[in-house]
């Protein structure tokens, strides 16, 4: 989807709709599989040489657990949006589609685990077990003869 920058007027463009999983052009081997179409809105500025963006992505992913191995169902929801894109001498349009999809795989997780983020779920093949412990009662506090110190106490009387 190419945007001419001489199309951008000073108050800004919006745009919205929806992009194919195929934007992402990902071996079907890859940690990461986009399975629906990714919606966006999209507000777009032209300040000196720098596009800014901002808005709404949405999309469904599978993304591979770094623990198990498995895939597990993401939805990722950046509700704010937010990127710029330097322009080079001469540039006089550029694709939103490359821009949504370069954004969408910088801010998925990097190492992604089932149980961090599904709540209740742990991951079926961790090696460990994290326990949690009850806080430290204060030990309540003794008669001043019953330790060494009040032993000593009693020396000085």
């Amino acid at each position: 989807m190419e945007i001419f920058i001489s199309e951008i007027p000073e108050d800004g463009l919006t745009r919205e709709g929806t992009l194919p999983p195929s934007i992402f052009d990902l071996p079907p081997t890859d940690s990461i599989r986009p399975t629906g179409a990714i919606t966006y809105k999209a507000n777009i500025f032209h300040f000196d040489g720098v596009v800014t963006f901002g808005g709404q992505l949405n999309g469904d992913f599978q993304l591979e657990c770094a623990t198990c191995l498995e895939y597990f169902s993401y939805t990722a929801n950046f509700p704010k949006w937010a990127s710029d894109l330097e322009l080079e001498d001469g540039q006089e349009s550029f694709d939103l589609a490359k821009i949504i999809r370069e954004d969408f795989l910088l801010d998925l997780p990097p190492s992604p685990r089932c149980d961090e983020l599904v709540e209740g779920l742990v991951c079926p093949k961790a090696h460990y077990v994290v326990k949690i412990q009850k806080p430290l009662e204060e030990e309540p506090v003794q008669d001043r003869r019953d330790n060494a110190w009040g032993a000593l106490d009693d020396l000085k009387d």
